[in-house]
């Protein structure tokens, strides 16, 4: 779908029918971005596309890496060594990995910050697994932990771009920190895609959604391990959790459509009613008190994503805005309370969430509560990887499927603003090379026309 040119014409039916229903002025025939060549592809097939060929990538070259890393890993535990997992760059990180994450088997403890004396007091036979590069992490492996690198656009490996990076980020890279080093093939500049508008840097972020298929695969992988006592496979489980990346992932390419179509409706809205986007999401607790959710985390103030987002407060929505709820069960009270009280003042809701639990859709439900809502096809109530020695399935697959909805309608509604000359502000990286410059030069602008 995503490289048929005909595809534009069904594109602009489907944009008149959405503003219709809305009451607002339809968007002209659907065009090329200004300054796109004639074969342009629509920003949300540009996401769609960069996306499946990440994890094809992996799922194709780094399942051995995965397995080799996690049977070292299975080893040292044996021999007493503590297992750390730091894979938490990408705003989405920082909560995915919850230990109270339904699906979450715990063999891999995610550790959302680890302090220089953490690190210090690490020892030898213990093992981390990480995207973060410093000498601190190199240090340990040299006495002896050993560490394995998950390549990742903010901090320097074998592909960055001479200079791409900040000065401090360029000093160290994955592969020379690493005993071993997993590609993630998340691209050193993060965004999946190429707007003319914005030639400074690529938009809409590929980061968190990858790194946690990576960290997702290793701990089905490790879970394997633990629960056959290392006498299982360490690359069957892996492989078959990017497999299912794969599938559900196809599964929402083709509700591409009905995102095209919403996308329009939204851009109407910001242009026309002068809408503002809010986004929630069921909160974990990460490190003690701290909580947060991994949808809304990588909405706002994401390196490569919209400025537009903003988090969500009940006191602050008003008529015509956006609310859109991010869910990974799809009836937890909060949520639906939120998405009715949202609808009674107005706002147009919006949630990607699965729409049943093991298959039941019966009962009260967050879908059922909004204007507008997209499958997540991941109706697992825990994993989706089944290994002897746990009770339930492991490694949820809710969080990726749902942030690749998320990115999918924001590259798509970002396409529907370009095509009105309106092309909305994004942030660039701060680790980039003239991030936080080009983010203090366009601020302004955006805080006058509020996207």
């Amino acid at each position: 779908m995503s490289k048929n040119v005909s595809r534009r014409k069904f594109i602009a039916g489907s944009t008149v029918l959405a503003a219709a229903a809305q009451g607002l002025k339809p968007a002209p025939e659907v065009q090329a971005s200004p300054g796109c060549p004639a074969d342009w592809k629509p920003f949300m097939n540009q996401y769609y596309d960069g996306m499946m060929d990440i994890i094809h990538s992996i799922r194709d070259t780094q399942v051995g890496v995965i397995a080799q890393s996690m049977k070292k890993a299975w080893e040292l535990k044996q021999k007493s060594g503590t297992l750390y997992a730091n894979v938490v760059y990408g705003h989405f990180g920082t909560y995915y990995a919850s230990q109270q994450r339904p699906g979450q088997p715990w063999v891999l403890p995610s550790y959302t910050t680890l302090t220089k004396e953490q690190i210090d007091a690490m020892k030898a036979w213990d093992f981390l697994i990480t995207n973060i590069v410093d000498d601190a992490r190199k240090q340990a492996r040299e006495r002896g932990v050993y560490v394995v690198g998950v390549t990742n656009n903010y901090f320097k490996f074998r592909e960055t771009a001479p200079g791409g990076l900040r000065e401090d980020r360029m000093q160290l890279s994955v592969e020379e920190m690493g005993n071993a080093v997993i590609n993630s093939f998340t691209p050193w500049n993060n965004g999946l895609v190429t707007a003319p508008q914005v030639p400074q840097f690529k938009l809409c972020p590929s980061t968190g959604t990858v790194q946690a298929a990576v960290y997702w695969a290793c701990s089905a992988s490790l879970a394997n391990l633990i629960g056959t006592k290392g006498k299982g496979s360490g690359s069957e489980p892996a492989a078959l959790y990017l497999d299912l990346t794969l599938e559900r992932f196809r599964c929402i390419g083709a509700d591409m459509p009905k995102i095209d179509r919403v996308a329009s409706t939204m851009a109407a809205l910001v242009l026309e009613k002068h809408a503002r986007l809010f986004v929630y999401g069921e909160p974990f607790p990460v490190d003690g008190d701290r909580t947060g959710n991994m949808f809304v985390t990588d909405a706002v103030g994401a390196a490569s994503g919209s400025m537009i987002a903003q988090g969500y407060k009940a006191e602050d929505v008003r008529e015509n805005d956006i609310v859109l709820i991010g869910s990974v069960r799809s009836n937890q009270p909060q949520e639906m309370e939120i998405a009715q009280a949202s609808r009674k003042k107005g706002a147009y809701t919006l949630a990607f969430c699965p729409f049943s639990a093991d298959g039941d859709a019966s009962g009260t439900r967050l879908y059922k509560e909004v204007d507008v809502a997209f499958n997540t096809y991941s109706d697992e109530s825990e994993g989706v990887i089944a290994v002897e020695g746990f009770d339930k399935k492991v490694c949820p697959l809710t969080g990726l499927t749902g942030n690749f909805v998320h990115w999918l309608l924001i590259a798509q509604w970002t396409e529907h603003m370009a095509r009105r000359g309106e092309m909305p502000y994004y942030w660039q990286g701060f680790h980039e090379t003239g991030g936080r410059e080009y983010d203090n030069s366009v601020r302004p602008y955006f805080m006058k026309r509020g996207y």
